[in-house]
């Protein structure tokens, strides 16, 4: 069920195309990913779960491994969250009032639930609106062989930075034990009728696929998975 695609592809990198249906994780009822239910049936009911399998890379294709270092970049592509042509990035729907922990459509939890350190009221609690994770915002995981959740990851948070928002397009963070592959899907509840794709460089060298012209109000951040961010560095124009 789980697979991955790959559009560019050597012994150090490679970069995933990442189809605006996919959820960032496979979950099961009483089984894979019980914990960390989202969407379409995530209450138990009938319904069927309607993402598609995440983009998903085995890190020993690029030659990496627990206790190694992981550069992932977010490349470029849009979505569309409504069946329309795509229009957003990899932060999603910077503004909207779908999501961290809120409900969607569906009156079921997106992924970014579980994602907590990013949400916009723990980041900025007298301003959260600006901040955290939104609706159709990149997410990802690191998982073992299984797709097991070792730990979570993102490319798509809105940033509170001390002096307003920045948008997260990159991070550098050490493998932990455990994790076999990196797996990328969005941020929403009812996926169907999702369109576009994103593409996002996974890399074991530091910016080695990274757009030759950093973007305005961009930030990397050098981690150790979510949920302690050690540093930041704002990309600025050349």
């Amino acid at each position: 069920m789980l697979a991955f695609s790959s559009a560019q592809a050597n012994a150090s990198y490679q970069v995933l195309n990442v189809a605006g249906t996919a959820g960032p994780w496979v979950w099961e009822v009483g089984g894979l990913n019980d914990a960390y239910r989202y969407g379409v049936g995530a209450d138990g009911s009938d319904a069927i779960p309607d993402y598609t399998a995440p983009a998903r890379l085995k890190l020993s294709d690029i030659g990496v491994g627990a206790g190694d270092v992981l550069h992932i970049f977010f490349l470029g592509g849009l979505t569309n969250a409504f069946g329309d042509i795509p229009d957003v990035n990899n932060n999603g729907y910077v503004g909207s009032v779908f999501k961290d922990d809120e409900l969607g459509a569906s009156g079921q939890v997106f992924p970014s639930y579980y994602y907590e350190s990013e949400w916009g009221k723990t980041q900025n609690p007298s301003d959260p609106a600006p901040y955290g994770l939104f609706l159709q915002a990149l997410l990802g995981a690191l998982t073992d062989d299984n797709g097991g959740i070792i730990e979570l990851l993102t490319l798509g948070t809105v940033v509170y930075t001390g002096e307003g928002q920045g948008f997260l397009v990159g991070s550098s963070f050490g493998i932990p034990d455990g994790a076999t592959h990196i797996q990328f899907g969005f941020n929403d509840d009812i996926f169907g009728d999702n369109t576009g794709a994103l593409n996002v460089c996974v890399s074991s060298e530091d910016n080695q696929c990274a757009p030759p012209v950093p973007l305005p109000g961009a930030v990397w951040f050098f981690a150790s998975g979510i949920a302690g961010f050690l540093a930041y560095q704002r990309k600025r124009r050349a």
